[in-house]
């Protein structure tokens, strides 16, 4: 309230046209000129860039405080360049950005004032109209001036450090209601008058917009901008919205001129604003001189936590006894917002919030929760040499009073005090890992398997290079134990290997989302590392995997690295302050007993009861915290690729992958999979990350790998390309030439690099269109399942491919998929050129267009709000011994197509099969 009250009153003061005197001009007696590349070109006709040309000479005004000059006669709309000098000298001399020129556009009517401030140092313009002129004093104008605002009709707030000395509950808030700016269109600025702060005290701030932290402006580079009070702690702030430039002023007072000013009191300033009345208490005014403690009648009672009263200076988190446990109204946490443009890591002090998960015995906790309230860990396995004939396992683990208690690190039920163990080729077991404190927390981890566990890979003839050439069959929606099935089919048919989508634990829900049970790109939100996925559990992909490798057919998966689940689909309760409309919690995919808490930042309005603090992103199962995931910041630009790298996609928790404990963390999940038995995985939304993020991960894959990746290892980069092809190819560290220079840096030798592929959407339409990889560090398809849903229009094929799924003729789709093994778009060298080539098998969409037919996109399964729920998908078996290809109204199973697998094999250089080979001689 006091806020409000400064506030109101200062605008009331600005609008009353009190004048304040200017602290003491800088440069008093010095010669100060406007010189730049304008001058010749306006009507006083100067010389251009003279530091000593009189006719460039700035007048310092003593109504705004700053020194100006108007410059008239220009040519309309011509760029030109300026700065400030003294005394005919260029030494001291101010422009913009560390020192560089300063620009203006001279506009429609080619006369700007320009605008020099003493005591910020800062330069700026302002475009006036035909017959405005500005003298020193006062400015008058012979036509309105017409005011270009592009925030016209948007909340423009000045956000910054100094809220909470004039009361707010935090500072760098965009919603603050008393940083709100006015507009004044004669002087064509926002601005901002501030009192109550601190004297002579300096402190930052930026403009934000709209009650959010995008798109807002800064100084510099985007930085955070300063601002100084005068001794009587006021200040105005000022934003030029055509010019984005930042400035404030401080507003000093003049005791003795007869005006009781602002920041002024009759304790102050006895002869500007008369005797102070002597305090009573009992009068009903809190006096300067009365507090809480020595006149309750006047100021109130002092805060006392017990007493059942919430004070101005009270929340949950100091006094939970007094105050409710969330934010009033339908106000809603936004801490996890990055306070300046080019902050990308968490906030200062978000590891605190971390331990979120629910106390056994309390609210909301299950068992499968463990210890994760005080405890959470992985298991690191590093294989030893490049024959991974061994390998150390490192139980990683984070406890929330680890200065105070002891951890016991159990492999198989034997503890040890040290957190590696050994283990070689004579382990043939599953390994079990516990970790136990000296509080009675423990954790058990899944289980560790070695990849010399795994079976061999079948040998099969043909061209396979060693699994470096090849197609792989990706199964969109089908169950492991579905495609463990169809192993066989795939290895009779020639095919290098399996594409499983992501199986890590991921998110599900109760209720419908967009009118749908659990729709696909659930399957894209991962709430841990833990192999849980929808499609099965650990113990289906280790069974799926085997099954394969005996086969001859190896498995590649869909990994997830650049986030987590979105915000607000989490464990915490949820509302939206746009008509208060709140929800509940979701869940996971994995089995009741193996479930894992996850909780993200946004949309809370509940204090966390095991903190005491505002909710914050963290994933437990995965050993994630606050502090590992980039700031909140919309990823609102694609070609801007600060944003690219470090926005949130559509709201997906983003996980700052610069930091060497989610690099760790990352490549252990990777390595698991691998000691499975994969073969290699397909990175999602990798344009999403920094290409040195990437490489880094790669490195400690290979490192952990015994210090060589697999020899049939592969990756492909999911680089799906649109309008900002341009930067991603060309940009300085992006995915062209300068990626692969840094994978060579961290991989070593060129057999690597090449293990590091790209997925780039340019093909089949422009496959030419990146010139700076190799084309066998590039992988080639038609259909992909991103382009499955109707609204999809992610990538264009043009006349080269279609979706199947989206009523393209069966014989159509078919020679396209022919022709991927035969003549593909672009090619010139068919057997070494796009060497990895992939076929999808999806599903039609002819029950839903979001769900898949596991058996989990039905409402039969919905429990809230069900009355939305319109697309139920049934279950539907994804495999069928019998099935041919593109036939029914289930799975579509292209791969099972034999014209399709016979172009295939000819490029594999095997000879041509029948159906009856493969058992499926109706088909033909």
């Amino acid at each position: 309230m006091q806020f409000l009250y400064t506030v109101l009153v200062v605008a009331f003061i600005y609008f009353s046209k009190i004048v304040y005197g200017c602290d003491k001009d800088p440069h008093q007696g010095v010669l100060v000129i406007a010189a730049g590349s304008f001058l010749s070109a306006s009507s006083e006709q100067g010389v251009n860039w003279s530091p000593s040309e009189i006719k460039g000479q700035m007048t310092f005004n003593q109504g705004t405080c700053q020194y100006e000059k108007v410059i008239e006669g220009l040519p309309a709309n011509t760029n030109y360049d300026w700065k400030v000098a003294f005394n005919g000298n260029w030494g001291g001399d101010k422009g913009c950005n560390n020192g560089g020129n300063c620009q203006f556009n001279s506009g429609s009517s080619g006369a700007v004032l320009l605008i020099y401030n003493p005591y910020t140092g800062q330069l700026t313009t302002r475009p006036l109209s035909s017959g405005q002129t500005i003298n020193p004093s006062v400015t008058t104008t012979a036509s309105p001036l017409s005011c270009s605002n592009p925030y016209k009709g948007r909340i423009v707030r000045a956000s910054g450090d100094y809220q909470t000395d004039l009361g707010s509950t935090a500072p760098w808030l965009a919603t603050e209601a008393n940083s709100l700016m006015t507009f004044d269109e004669t002087a064509c600025i926002y601005f901002l008058i501030l009192s109550g702060l601190k004297p002579d005290k300096f402190y930052e701030w930026k403009i934000t917009f709209d009650n959010a932290w995008s798109g807002s402006i800064g100084c510099g580079n985007g930085g955070n901008c300063k601002f100084s009070t005068s001794g009587a702690g006021t200040v105005k702030l000022e934003f030029e919205p055509n010019t984005k430039q930042l400035t404030f002023r401080p507003l000093p007072t003049i005791c003795g001129n007869g005006q009781c000013e602002l920041g002024e009191t009759c304790r102050t300033c006895l002869v500007d604003c008369g005797e102070c009345p002597p305090a009573v208490c009992g009068d009903g005014t809190c006096d300067d001189s009365e507090s809480c403690s020595s006149c309750q009648n006047d100021c109130g009672k002092c805060p006392v936590c017990g007493d059942g009263i919430c004070a101005s200076n009270e929340n949950h988190q100091t006094c939970s006894q007094d105050c409710p446990n969330e934010l009033p109204g339908c106000e809603i946490f936004r801490e996890e917002s990055c306070q300046s443009g080019s902050q990308f890591q968490a906030n200062a002090g978000s590891d605190a919030k971390r331990w979120q998960t629910p106390v056994p015995g309390t609210n909301g906790y299950q068992s499968s929760y463990q210890d994760y309230h005080t405890l959470v860990g992985y298991a690191d396995i590093i294989y030893t040499n490049s024959d991974r004939q061994s390998a150390d396992v490192c139980l990683e683990t984070k406890h929330r009073y680890a200065s105070t208690i002891t951890l016991h690190y159990f492999f198989d039920g034997i503890a040890q005090t040290t957190k590696c163990k050994r283990f070689t080729t004579s382990y043939t077991g599953i390994l079990e890992v516990i970790v136990k404190g000296s509080d009675g927390s423990t954790l058990q981890l899944p289980d560790v398997d070695f990849a010399w566990n795994a079976k061999p890979i079948a040998s099969r003839s043909g061209d396979y290079r060693n699994g470096q050439k090849g197609a792989v069959a990706e199964m969109f929606g089908w169950q492991h134990k579905d495609i463990k099935e169809e192993c066989e089919f795939l290895g009779k048919a020639g095919y290098l290997g399996v594409k499983l989508f992501p199986v890590h634990e991921q998110l599900m829900s109760t209720q419908p989302f967009e009118n749908a049970m659990n729709p696909w790109y659930f399957m894209y939100q991962p709430i841990s590392y833990n192999l849980d996925g929808r499609m099965g559990t650990r113990e289906e992909l280790r069974d799926l995997i085997q099954t394969c490798r005996g086969y001859g057919v190896r498995v590649y998966i869909d990994a997830v690295l650049n986030h987590f689940t979105g915000a607000g689909n989490d464990m915490n309760q949820h509302r939206n302050p746009n008509g208060c409309v709140k929800w509940g919690n979701k869940t996971s995919s994995a089995p009741v007993e193996r479930q894992s808490p996850y909780y993200t930042g946004a949309y809370t309005y509940q204090y966390n009861p095991n903190t005491g603090k505002a909710p914050a992103n963290e994933f437990p199962g995965a050993a994630i915290g606050p502090e590992d995931f980039h700031c909140d910041r919309v990823l609102g630009s694609w070609s801007d690729l600060f944003i690219l790298n470090n926005g949130w996609l559509v709201g997906l928790t983003d996980l700052d992958t610069s930091r060497e404990t989610v690099r760790e963390r990352q490549a252990a999940y990777l390595v698991d999979m691998l000691s499975l038995g994969a073969s290699g995985f397909r990175i999602d939304a990798a344009k999403h990350m920094s290409p040195e993020d990437i490489s880094a991960i790669m490195k400690k894959v290979q490192t952990k790998m015994g210090g060589k990746l697999p020899d049939d290892f592969f990756v492909w980069l999911e680089v799906l390309t649109g309008g900002e092809a341009g930067v991603i190819w060309q940009g300085p560290s992006w995915y062209g030439t300068m990626f692969e220079n840094i994978l060579k840096k961290d991989l070593g030798s060129d057999s690597e690099v090449n293990k590091i592929k790209m997925w780039d959407g340019l093909y089949p339409k422009e496959p030419q269109n990146n010139p700076t990889v190799s084309r066998h560090r590039v992988v080639i398809q038609n259909d992909d399942h991103d382009q499955q849903n109707p609204g999809s229009s992610s990538r264009d094929m043009a006349n080269f491919g279609c979706v199947l799924v989206k009523n393209c003729p069966v014989g159509e789709h078919r020679n396209f998929e022919i022709r991927l093994f035969t003549d593909p778009n672009g090619v010139t060298n068919n057997n070494d050129d796009w060497p990895i080539r992939f076929i999808l098998s999806s599903y039609y969409h002819t029950h839903g267009d979001l769900g898949i037919p596991d058996g989990k996109s039905s409402c039969d399964l919905c429990t809230t709000t069900c009355e939305t729920c319109r697309s139920s998908v049934p279950y539907i078996k994804a495999y069928d011994r019998m099935a041919c290809a593109y036939t029914g109204s289930g799975y579509t199973r292209t791969h099972r197509d034999i014209a399709v697998i016979n172009a295939m094999r000819a490029w594999m250089k095997l000879a041509p099969v029948s159906g009856s080979s493969l058992g499926i001689a109706h088909c033909a």
